[in-house]
C-alpha cells in the first residue's frame, strides 16, 4: 500500500490520470445517476431513429405509387441506420446538430412515407376536408363559403354517404361548419394553382410545424419527446388523410406556452402578451380550443391575485385579446352573411348530430345499452366540464400544469367523442406541462385586504365542482335510463348468395307519449351509411304507446356481417334527440374462400 508521504510526494505529471469519462456522461450527480440519465436518452432518441427507419420502410413499401420513392426509400432506411449508430456515438445527445439533423429526419421522412399514399389518392377520407377543400377553392375565386354551395364536395369523396354526419332529425351536414380560419388556411394553396388533395398536404405541413414548434420549445434534454410526437403514427395517420384539426395545434401550443408569465414582468418575454393572440388565433378555426377558454381565463386571474395584482381586470384584458383576434379573423364573414355565418360556426355545438366516437356513448352506439337520450348526455357532459373547471380553481396552483389533460375528460362524457377530440390537445399539454412555472410548492399568495380570499376561493370552488359532479352522475344516470323507442330486428333479406344486405324488417315500439318518427341507420361495423328507408314514400309515425312494424331499404349497396361480427339497428327521434338501439345482432355469412 502507498504511504501518504508517497502520495503527497509525487509530482503532478507523475500523478494518476483521472478516468477518462464516457460520452455523453453528465458532470452532475454522480457517474451512476449521469450514466443512467444519458443512457437513457440515448434509448429516447434511438426510438425516433427507430420511427425514420419505419417511415423509410413505408416509403419502400409505395413505390409502385411513384419512381421517386424507390430511390428515397433507401435512402430514408439508410439514414435512419445511421442515425441508430450516432445514437450511441456522438458526445451527448443534447448536441444540437444531433437533434436538429434528428428532427430533419423526421419530416423528411414523414413527407416520404405520405407522399405516395396522398398522390394516388382522389378521394378525401372526410367530409370536412372536403367542405374545407370547397370552401378554399371559393375563397380563391372571391365568393362567401358560407353562402356557397358546397355540393361539389360529393365529388370529392369516394362513396358520399359514407362519409357525411347526419343529424338526429334524418338529414346531414351539407355546409361549411367550422369558422373562418378553418378554410383560410387552405385558401393560399388554392388561390396558387394547386388542386389535389389540398387539405391533406396543408395538413400534413401544419403537423411537421406543430412538432417543430413543440422542439424548440421544450428544453434539450426533453426535446426526443417533440419528435416521437411528430412521428407516431396516431397522429400522422390522420393529419395526413381528412383530420381537419391539426391547423389550429400550432396556435394553440403557443396559447398555452408560459401561459402563467401573461401580465407578468418584462422578464417573461413574448409570454406577457403572445398568449391570447395565439389563442384568438386557435379559436379562429375549430371550435376545440373554445374550451381552453374559460381554464385559461381563471388561470390569468389566479395568477394574478397570486401577484398582488387585479385578477378581473387582467383576465377580462384576456378575454378581450382572444375575442378581438377572433372577431378579426371571422368579422368579414359575419357581417357580409351574419345568419350563414353564425349557422356554419356553430353547427357542431348546435346542431342535433347523430352520436358518434370513442367515449361514453359507445355504450349505446354499439349496443351494450339499448340506447342514450343524447340531450341528457351533453348536459352530463357539460357538468363534468363545469365541474372540471370548479375543481382546477378549487386546487390551483396544484393543476396549473396539467389542467390541458383534464379537457377531453369533458368531450369523453360528450354525444360525439370523436378520437381527434380525445388526443388533439396532447401537444398542447406537454409544452404547458413542461413551460408553466406555477408549481404545487409554489409561494404563498400576495396578501389581500379581505380575509383569507385563497380559503373562500377554495371553499366555493370545491362545493362547485362537487355538485356538479353530482349533476352530471345524475344527468348520465338519466342518459341511459330508458330510450323512447323498443327495436326489434324481425328479418333480414340477403342478396348473391347471402353476401349483400337488401333489406331488414324492423318492429318499433313508441314508449313516449307524442308520436315518433324513426330515423334509422345501420352500423354493421363501419361508419353508416345513410338512413335507411321504405320502399315507398317516407316514415311513418309510431303513435304514442303503440308499435310500427317498417321493412327499410339501404340508400346504397350494403353488404351483411360476416360470420361472427356484431352490428346494430340505431333509430334518432328529435324530440326527444336520443338514439334507441336493437340488440346486437350477428352475422352470419361466410367468410369468402381463401
Amino acid at each position: 500500500m502507498t504511504s501518504t508521504q508517497d502520495r503527497s510526494s509525487r509530482s503532478p505529471s507523475e500523478a494518476p490520470a483521472p478516468p477518462v469519462p464516457l460520452p455523453g456522461r453528465a458532470a452532475v450527480g454522480g457517474p451512476d445517476e449521469g450514466d443512467r440519465g444519458d443512457t437513457a436518452e440515448r434509448g429516447a432518441w434511438t426510438l425516433v431513429w427507430l420511427g425514420v427507419l419505419g417511415a423509410g420502410l413505408s416509403t419502400w413499401g409505395d413505390w409502385t405509387e411513384a419512381s421517386t420513392l424507390s430511390v428515397l426509400g433507401p435512402a430514408v432506411v439508410l439514414v435512419a441506420t445511421v442515425g441508430l449508430v450516432a445514437c450511441w456515438l456522438v458526445r451527448t445527445p443534447r448536441a444540437r446538430s444531433f437533434q436538429w439533423l434528428a428532427l430533419a429526419a423526421v419530416a423528411v421522412s414523414l413527407v416520404a412515407s405520405q407522399y405516395g399514399p396522398i398522390h394516388v389518392r382522389r378521394f378525401y377520407t372526410t367530409d370536412a376536408a372536403a367542405f374545407d377543400h370547397v370552401a378554399a377553392l371559393a375563397m380563391a375565386h372571391g365568393h362567401n363559403p358560407y353562402t356557397s354551395s358546397m355540393a361539389t364536395a360529393a365529388a370529392l369523396l369516394d362513396v358520399p354517404a359514407r362519409f357525411w354526419t347526419y343529424t338526429a332529425s334524418g338529414g346531414f351536414v351539407h355546409d361549411v361548419s367550422y369558422p373562418a380560419g378553418s378554410f383560410l388556411v387552405y385558401a393560399p394553396a388554392a388561390a396558387l394553382g394547386f388542386h389535389h388533395q389540398i387539405v391533406d398536404w396543408v395538413d400534413l405541413g401544419m403537423w411537421i410545424l406543430t412538432g417543430t414548434l413543440v422542439f424548440v420549445l421544450l428544453p434539450r434534454r426533453l426535446r426526443f419527446l417533440a419528435a416521437l410526437l411528430t412521428i407516431t403514427p396516431l397522429f400522422v395517420g390522420v393529419f395526413s388523410s381528412g383530420g381537419t384539426d391539426v391547423p389550429f395545434l400550432p396556435f394553440l401550443v403557443l396559447a398555452v406556452w408560459r401561459w402563467d408569465r401573461y401580465g407578468g414582468p418584462r422578464s417573461a418575454g413574448a409570454a406577457r402578451w403572445m398568449g391570447p393572440v395565439a389563442l384568438g388565433l386557435a379559436c379562429a378555426i375549430k371550435q376545440t380550443p373554445w374550451f381552453c377558454v374559460p381554464f385559461l381565463v381563471a388561470g390569468v386571474a389566479l395568477e394574478a391575485r397570486r401577484r398582488g395584482g387585479s385578477p378581473v381586470a387582467l383576465a377580462a384584458r384576456y378575454l378581450a385579446v382572444v375575442v378581438g383576434v377572433f372577431a378579426l379573423v371571422d368579422a368579414p364573414f359575419a357581417v357580409a352573411a351574419p345568419g350563414a355565418w353564425w349557422h356554419g360556426t356553430v353547427t357542431p355545438l348546435a346542431q342535433p348530430l347523430v352520436a358518434d366516437g370513442q367515449g361514453l356513448v359507445t355504450l349505446a352506439t354499439q349496443g351494450i345499452v339499448r340506447g342514450v337520450d343524447l340531450t341528457a348526455l351533453s348536459v352530463s357532459a357539460g357538468l363534468v366540464f363545469a365541474a372540471l373547471l370548479a375543481g382546477f380553481v378549487a386546487s390551483y396552483p396544484r393543476l396549473a400544469r396539467v389542467w390541458v389533460l383534464l379537457v377531453p375528460l369533458a368531450l369523453f362524457f360528450s354525444a360525439r367523442s370523436l378520437s381527434s377530440y380525445l388526443v388533439d390537445l396532447l401537444p398542447a399539454a406537454l409544452i404547458a406541462a413542461v413551460s408553466v412555472g406555477t408549481a404545487p410548492d409554489a409561494g404563498p399568495e400576495a396578501p389581500s385586504p379581505s380575509p383569507t380570499p385563497s380559503a373562500r376561493r377554495r371553499r366555493w370552488a370545491g362545493v362547485a365542482c362537487g355538485l356538479c359532479a353530482a349533476g352530471a352522475v345524475a344527468a348520465g344516470v338519466a342518459a341511459f335510463a330508458g330510450p323512447p323507442l323498443a327495436i326489434a330486428v324481425t328479418g333480414v333479406h340477403t342478396g348473391q348468395g347471402g353476401i349483400r344486405l337488401d333489406a331488414i324488417t324492423v318492429e318499433v315500439r313508441n314508449r313516449t307519449g307524442r308520436p315518433q318518427v324513426p330515423h334509422v341507420l345501420v352500423d354493421t361495423a363501419s361508419h353508416p351509411s345513410g338512413f335507411w328507408l321504405p320502399r315507398h314514400g317516407p316514415m311513418a309515425a309510431v303513435p304514442p304507446g303503440g308499435e310500427r312494424t317498417y321493412t327499410l331499404y339501404p340508400p346504397i349497396v350494403a353488404y351483411s356481417a360476416l360470420r361472427g361480427v356484431r352490428w346494430v339497428v340505431q333509430a334518432y327521434t328529435s324530440n326527444p334527440r336520443a338514439l334507441s338501439t336493437s340488440a346486437v345482432q350477428v352475422g352470419r355469412r361466410p367468410p369468402p374462400a381463401q
